[in-house]
Formats: C-alpha cells, structure tokens, sequence
C-alpha cells in the first residue's frame, strides 16, 4: 500500500507535527510513505489566471503534475490539518483548488459531475482550539465533515474512512494529546492489518 500523507501545519512543534511522525512512524513498516508537508514545500496555494487557462487547455503547471502523480498513486490519503475560521488552512485549500482539478479528479459526464479517484481511501485528522459539546458532537463535527470530506474527497469519489477530531488541542495536557495520538495509532495498525488479511 502506498500512503500519502497531506500535511498543513506551519509550526514544527505543533500537535499536527507530532501525529504526522506518528502515523509515518507506524505505517512506515508495511507500507510505501510519502510525506507532503505543504509548509515545508512552500507550495503555491494561488490558482492564477494564467493557469486556469492553460488548464482549460490541458496544460498542467510543474508542481501539479508532481502533487497529482502522488495523488494518483496513493491507495489511502491522510490529511492532517489544524481547523482555522471553520475551515482548512489557506495553504491546504490553494493544494486542493490546485491539485484536485477538473479533468484529474472530477469531470461532467452522462450524469453531471463524476469523480475520477475512485478507489482511494481517506482519512481526515483536524485540530481544534475550541472544546466539542455534546451539541457539536450531534451537528458542528458531521457537517465539517460533510463540507470537508464528502463534498471534497467525496465528490472525487474517494472513500472517507475516517475523521478524527482533536478538541481544545492549544490547552491540552502532554497526557492528554498522547491519549489522541494512541487512539489514532491504534485505528491506523488495525486498518492496515485488514488490509493484509
């Protein structure tokens, strides 16, 4: 399996940071793992005039071709990003308007619009500043992961496996943000045992 994880965090001792080692650290021994950490990269999240149209023409800009043929190449995607005004980071939502273009993972058909990443699964890990009440349990978190999964990866015809939350994440304990990383882990280790069996 080859496991692209998609990162958006600019601090280097963030939570995001820690849970992306984590996960690499423990996918790494049965699986292919390529790290895209969008910071790092200092990629271009601006989708210019100038590309628009030469997209219309088929023609794709460098650093897209490039993110696309990890994309194309991946069986399972993870995303992992901090949640800022009820959304991804700007960097993360240039990457998708950029990256995720029509022609290479979604275009009109028979039938409207069709994805064209069918058979890539997708997990979704999100930060969070604010704490989660039982409210947002029942309707703010299904709809970020309505707005961002299926409309999203979704509609690329992706399958959203999963979507951590990690609540109140500026303030929590060293304790308690290794109590997220183990649950995740944890997801992660049975995921990929299935996939071998």
């Amino acid at each position: 399996m080859t496991h692209l994880i998609i990162y958006a965090h600019p601090s280097e001792d963030s939570f995001s940071r820690q849970l992306v080692d984590r996960i690499k650290q423990c996918s790494e021994p049965l699986n292919t793992v390529i790290v895209r950490d969008l910071y790092a990269m200092d990629f271009n999240a601006v989708l210019k005039k100038e590309e628009l149209n030469n997209l219309k023409k088929g023609i794709i800009a460098e650093d897209v071709d490039k993110e696309q043929a990890f994309v194309e190449d991946a069986d399972l995607i993870s995303v992992v990003y901090p949640l800022w005004w009820a959304s991804f980071p700007a960097i993360l939502k240039g990457y998708i308007d950029r990256v995720f273009s029509y022609g290479f993972a979604y275009r009109s058909g028979k039938n409207g619009m069709e994805g064209l990443l069918t058979g890539r699964a997708v997990v979704m890990h999100t930060s969070m500043g604010n704490s989660v009440s039982e409210d947002d349990q029942d309707n703010l978190l299904p709809n970020l992961t309505a707005i961002h999964g299926h409309e999203v990866f979704g509609f690329c015809d992706m399958d959203l496996m999963q979507h951590f939350f990690y609540p109140e994440i500026i303030s929590a304990t060293e304790l308690e943000k290794e109590a997220f990383i183990e649950n995740t882990v944890a997801y992660y280790k049975e995921l990929f045992i299935s996939e071998r069996n």
